[in-house]
């Protein structure tokens, strides 16, 4: 089993995942997209933001929610432990 950082948010009607990941993971697009797609079924979450751990860089399935998430700061969102 593996532990994920995440924290799942849900703002104007819409659910998302924002999940904290290795730097080089968001650097590689094919790597993020299989990450995105993981994380949201193993949190049942359509929508995933990744966040690089240091660069914080993020990297989504939707621009509009990565925008969102662009303008919050991280520590405000409200993150959890997953064992997956």
């Amino acid at each position: 089993m593996a532990q994920l950082h995440a924290a799942l948010v849900r703002e104007q009607n819409v659910t998302f995942a924002v999940a904290l990941m290795k730097d080089h993971v968001l650097n590689n697009p094919s790597t993020a997209d299989q990450q995105i797609q993981a994380v949201g079924a193993a949190l049942g979450c359509s929508l995933v933001v990744l966040m690089g751990e240091r660069n914080r860089k993020l990297r989504g399935n939707r621009k509009d929610v990565v925008d969102f998430v662009a303008r919050v700061d991280p520590s405000r969102l409200p993150w959890r432990k997953y064992t997956v």
